[in-house]
């Protein structure tokens, strides 16, 4: 992954230097910018090492099941293969021949996430954002009913976040040093959730119950975190209880960084 990025900042740094005393007139004539409706969005990190999400995370979310607040961070894993970029499909899982593999309840949540910029070891919390490239936007998608098959059973939360295309991110990353020009806290971002353009969901990213630093320290303690590992940092309450269904559309809004767009099927 490493040698992906420096190949990737090569290629900018290149096209800047080719490219940069060109207007924007000349640039389009010669094909090089693009109207975003014309585009196809990947997921901006396509095969990270680790998909880590952070559960529980939010102090209304918490209150709200009437949990106690739990001592350190809770987390879990996701595969690479439940990546989806922006204005991408989500499947609903119709099932195989094995019981479980299909849902009628599916859950969306609404999530600011980080990418790991460099390879880290018992980070110390106050410098955590020395570790981290950038944020996007990340909906965890799970199959409820799956899920609660034996609540708090882990081996079944995982399976029931585990589907393709369960993992919808984008549409880009903000990079951390974007924040720190525009004095921008990831601690106070207004974060909420759209379905069918009604919102579901609404917060503020300081209502998180553990802080970055803390979880990056407290998973660096485990861990070894690479860079273009992706943390997903929690979701804050849902909203209604009712699965998605075909046709719908749903969107995740993190101020600063953007609006992440979903279809369902």
């Amino acid at each position: 992954m490493l040698e992906r990025l420096k190949f990737i900042e090569a290629l900018i740094n290149s096209g800047l230097k080719k490219y940069s005393s060109l207007t924007i007139e000349e640039l389009k004539t010669l094909g090089l910018i693009r109207s975003l409706d014309e585009v196809r969005f990947l997921p901006p990190i396509f095969d990270p090492g680790k998909i880590i999400g952070i559960g529980q995370n939010y102090e209304e979310y918490r209150l709200m099941l009437k949990y106690p607040k739990p001592e350190v961070p809770l987390f879990f894993f996701k595969p690479a293969s439940t990546l989806i970029g922006h204005r991408d499909y989500i499947v609903i899982p119709r099932g195989g021949r094995w019981p479980g593999t299909a849902s009628r309840i599916v859950f969306h949540e609404y999530e600011l996430a980080l990418i790991i910029g460099k390879r880290a070891r018992f980070i110390d919390k106050n410098k955590a954002l020395d570790y981290i490239f950038g944020f996007t936007i990340f909906s965890d998608i799970t199959a409820h009913d799956i899920e609660m098959i034996q609540p708090g059973y882990v081996l079944y939360q995982q399976r029931a976040k585990a589907f393709d295309t369960f993992s919808p991110m984008g549409p880009w990353i903000v990079t951390i040093d974007e924040f720190v020009r525009d004095s921008v806290d990831p601690h106070n971002l207004r974060i909420l959730r759209r379905r069918n353009g009604v919102v579901e969901g609404e917060s503020n990213t300081r209502n998180m119950t553990f802080k970055i630093g803390e979880i990056l320290e407290f998973l660096s303690e485990i861990m070894t975190l690479e860079p273009g590992d992706v943390v997903s940092l929690g979701s804050p309450p849902a909203g209604p209880l009712e699965g998605l269904q075909p046709g719908d559309t749903i969107e995740a809004e993190i101020e600063y960084i953007g609006t992440l767009v979903n279809y369902v099927k």
